[in-house]
């Protein structure tokens, strides 16, 4: 009989892959993924069948991450001012506290590796907030762009933020409200 996966080996394994591709991108290897989980490199392929695979439940357990700080308390019935300003600050707060997170999910975005359902699935517990942005587009509050353009920009601004923020701390609040006032700006008719 097979012994029972661990939990605290499978976590140990996204953390490492998390920061070892926020440092490397996909050129990470799966030696030193093993190595930062404290484990032979044999039993990364007992939890992931492939790198492939490790780089899809990386990118989900990052999205899952992310849903954790924006969704909660989301505003469904305010205006969609405030339910942006809901989604930004709350994406801003989970980058400033998870760097590698943000930059893994940047490199692997970008990579071409993710795979469609893979990031169909990833955007499962964005589905208010992709409601909330297709209905401003409709109603002429946001600008006539595809969600995905209006998500780009905003996940840029919100990383511009958040390099202002860590660079100059004391300054955090008037960068963070600062850069929601660009965003909106940018993304509104």
């Amino acid at each position: 009989m097979a012994r029972p996966l661990s939990p605290e080996k499978h976590n140990a394994l996204l953390m490492s892959a998390t920061q070892a591709v926020a440092e490397q991108g996909v050129q990470a290897t799966t030696a030193s993924i093993a190595r930062g989980a404290s484990v032979a490199e044999g039993t990364l392929f007992t939890y992931f069948e492939n790198k492939e695979v490790l780089f899809q439940e990386v990118y989900l357990h990052l999205k899952r991450s992310l849903a954790e700080t924006v969704m909660p308390d989301y505003p469904d019935e305010a205006d969609y001012r405030q339910r942006m300003e809901h989604v930004f600050q709350r994406y801003v707060s989970w980058g400033l506290s998870n760097a590698a997170g943000r930059f893994a999910v940047a490199r692997l975005s970008a990579s071409g590796h993710i795979l469609d359902e893979t990031r169909a699935r990833g955007m499962e517990a964005f589905l208010a907030v992709s409601r909330m942005m297709e209905a401003g587009v409709r109603d002429g509050v946001l600008v006539d762009a595809p969600i995905a353009f209006l998500s780009s920009v905003i996940e840029h601004i919100a990383d511009t933020t958040i390099e202002y923020v860590n660079r100059y701390p004391e300054d955090a609040e008037r960068h963070r409200a600062l850069g929601f006032r660009v965003l909106w700006r940018a993304i509104t008719e």
